[in-house]
Parts: structure tokens; C-alpha cells; sequence
């Protein structure tokens, strides 16, 4: 089934649904939002590349070695 297809049903039900019930669908929603967005941290920490290159980027921004953005912006 196509997201749009899926993103209609749901719209048709959610209709149909007392504010009770509105209030359970959107606490699972919001649930199964937060595991999706953890579960993403949670890969992107696991990878030692990844950890190494965020750890320099802040060592770098604390020593004063970035620029801003409108300096990058100006030299394209």
C-alpha cells in the first residue's frame, strides 16, 4: 500500500475517533516518532567513525578553528 493511500485511512479513522481515543493515537505516535529518531542516534553513536569525527569537530570549534557561515558563503 502507498504512503498516501496509508496517510488517507489513517485521516478517515482519526475522523471517526472520540478526543479519548484522538489522545491514545497520538501518545503512539508520538512513541513510535521518538524510538524511530533513538534508534537513529543510537546507529549513528555506534559508529567509531563517526563518534571520532563529531569529537574533532567539537575539539575544533572550541579551539576557535571553524568559520563562520557567511565567511564560507562569501568565498563560493
Amino acid at each position: 500500500m502507498l504512503k498516501t493511500d496509508l496517510k488517507q485511512q489513517a485521516v478517515i479513522l482519526i475522523e471517526q475517533l472520540s478526543n479519548e481515543k484522538l489522545k491514545a493515537v497520538v501518545d503512539y505516535l508520538t512513541y513510535l516518532h521518538d524510538k524511530e529518531a533513538w534508534n537513529a542516534t543510537h546507529e549513528l553513536a555506534s559508529d567509531a567513525e563517526i563518534v571520532e569525527s563529531l569529537e574533532r569537530a567539537e575539539a575544533d570549534e572550541k579551539a576557535g578553528r571553524l568559520k563562520s557561515w557567511d565567511d564560507v558563503r562569501r568565498n563560493v
